[in-house]
């Protein structure tokens, strides 16, 4: 039995791939469908467009606008398990994963359990990372992650600085300025900004662009804008190798004054932050936009994995180790966007999941004969 592990879009996308290749599975998830989606803030919206985000075999509808809302998508995801009549055991955690011969051991909150493939599909968002901030025990503001974050509500009336620049600081930022919040953001090493796109022919144009021109090229051309007059720098290296902010909507805030932006962090103290020039300011409040890891705590005495904590992969993504162990939906490149690319991700991995099947039994086979 293959068994799969989250049922968000990855977990989703390869149970819908697994039932299209009449090969039987077990999804199990610790929440509920699209639990990570859930908690992401209220105006969050994909920044990719519906016609390249639907998962493989059922576009979102028709009706959606075309960068649907958090909700939208997790209704979305609802309809996907029903249009294909998926099974997913919900309220199950996987605490560990053992390998025993060709056989893997699950510890789960049910019980003991076995599977022939463990695929995990536990996301990118559902691990926040929570750097400590040097002096924030003297903080007397509220500091979160923006896991935590909901809205601007709470926040009126108070200054807000956001530690980190990437599609969620930059929205939140963006989010909390609009509301009459003052706001600061801090931009420790750059970004590299995108138009939010406009046709799904040119996403998919742009994306495969990018992943064939030479690098210098491709690098080149995510340089045309350049925001550093507004202390928004380029990162350090090729723009190629570091995720994009998608949309103008940041630079534009910081032109209109809305938005402050700083330096990193060199101090906190109990009611304003001291940053990296030397410059402080006063804040009632701390959000960390700080990013996620992956979530593969049950599998991490298992993997080998990057500087970034993602796993490493063969072509199938089955982890180089163990080939029967698949984890999807934890890379992607920089210049196509994680939604876009799940399709060909979960095709490629239930291949190999087929490859090795077949191999194992022709080896199975091949021992009885020579018996």
């Amino acid at each position: 039995m293959i068994t799969i592990i989250g049922a968000g879009p990855a977990g989703l996308a390869m149970a819908a791939e697994l039932t299209r290749r009449n090969r039987p599975y077990r999804l199990i998830e610790r929440g509920r469908v699209g639990e990570a989606w859930h908690h992401h803030y209220d105006r969050l919206r994909l920044h990719t467009l519906k016609h390249v985000s639907g998962l493989p075999g059922f576009p979102m509808p028709s009706h959606y606008p075309d960068f649907p809302s958090r909700a939208q998508f997790l209704e979305y995801l609802h309809q996907y398990a029903q249009h294909f009549d998926l099974r997913i055991e919900e309220g199950i955690e996987l605490r560990r994963a053992d390998i025993d011969g060709d056989r893997w051991r699950l510890d789960t909150s049910c019980g003991e359990a076995d599977a022939s493939v463990l695929v995990m599909a536990t996301g990118i968002w559902s691990a926040p990372v929570r750097p400590r901030l040097p002096g924030e025990e003297r903080f007397a503001g509220l500091i979160l992650h923006s896991r935590d974050y909901r809205n601007p509500h709470i926040f009126r009336g108070q200054r807000v600085l956001v530690v980190g620049a990437g599609n969620s600081g930059a929205e939140i930022a963006v989010d909390l300025a609009g509301h009459g919040v003052e706001t600061a953001i801090v931009v420790h090493s750059g970004i590299a900004f995108v138009p939010r796109p406009q046709s799904a022919a040119g996403m998919r144009l742009a994306a495969w662009l990018l992943r064939t021109l030479p690098p210098w090229l491709g690098a080149r051309l995510l340089r045309r804008r350049n925001f550093q007059h507004l202390g928004l720098p380029l990162p350090p290296g090729s723009p190629l190798f570091h995720y994009p902010v998608v949309g103008y909507e940041l630079p534009q805030a910081v032109a209109r004054r809305r938005v402050a932006v700083y330096p990193g962090v060199a101090q906190i103290e109990s009611g304003s932050v001291v940053f990296q020039d030397g410059r402080r300011a006063p804040f009632d409040a701390i959000i960390l936009a700080t990013g996620y890891r992956p979530a593969l705590d049950p599998v991490a005495h298992l993997i080998a994995c990057d500087a970034s904590g993602r796993p490493v992969v063969d072509r199938y993504w089955r982890a180089r180790r163990h080939p029967t162990l698949v984890c999807i939906g934890y890379t992607y490149p920089t210049t196509e966007g994680w939604l876009q690319a799940l399709g060909r991700v979960v095709r490629a991995a239930a291949h190999g999941i087929a490859t090795q099947a077949d191999t194992t039994l022709h080896d199975r086979r091949t021992a009885g004969a020579l018996r």
